[in-house]
């Protein structure tokens, strides 16, 4: 009797570990990755503001054209909403074709003092390059 109440609990352990590895694994944060060529300003520019808010700095750059800084840690991203549809803008006015996705952001401020602190409306321009839509300027409030 002491041998089936032993091997009774051992597979309640094993059972009981299992269900908690398979919870700790369903509830860790997927990892992020770049959007396809063909994912739209929209696209990107949401893929690019969820991996700001994690810190992935990492996909930030990579979403970047090397010319301008990516978000990362100064400023930090606190939280963003609402983001809109794309705004063309003309390269008569810009200098060159994008597509500018407006938001709402919170953000710690940045170090220079160039960035307040808290909600304020922001967007990202992005442009067209052979890997797909690159963010070319982030700062426009």
């Amino acid at each position: 009797m002491i041998g089936v109440a032993r091997g009774l609990a051992c597979t309640v352990v094993v059972t009981f570990a299992a269900a908690a590895s398979l919870a700790a694994c369903s509830s860790a944060p997927e990892a992020s990755s770049a959007p396809p060529v063909g994912a739209s300003p929209e696209q990107v520019a949401r893929v690019y503001l969820r991996a700001a808010h994690a810190g992935d700095c990492t996909l930030t750059a990579a979403l970047t054209l090397p010319h301008t800084w990516s978000w990362c840690s100064d400023p930090k991203l606190l939280d963003y909403r609402s983001i809109k549809g794309p705004e063309h803008v003309p390269v008569s006015e810009a200098g060159r074709n994008e597509e500018c996705v407006g938001f709402w952001m919170d953000t710690h401020g940045s170090s220079d003092g160039s960035m307040p602190v808290g909600w304020q409306p922001w967007s990202l321009c992005l442009v067209k390059t052979h890997v797909g839509w690159r963010v070319y300027d982030q700062g426009q409030g």
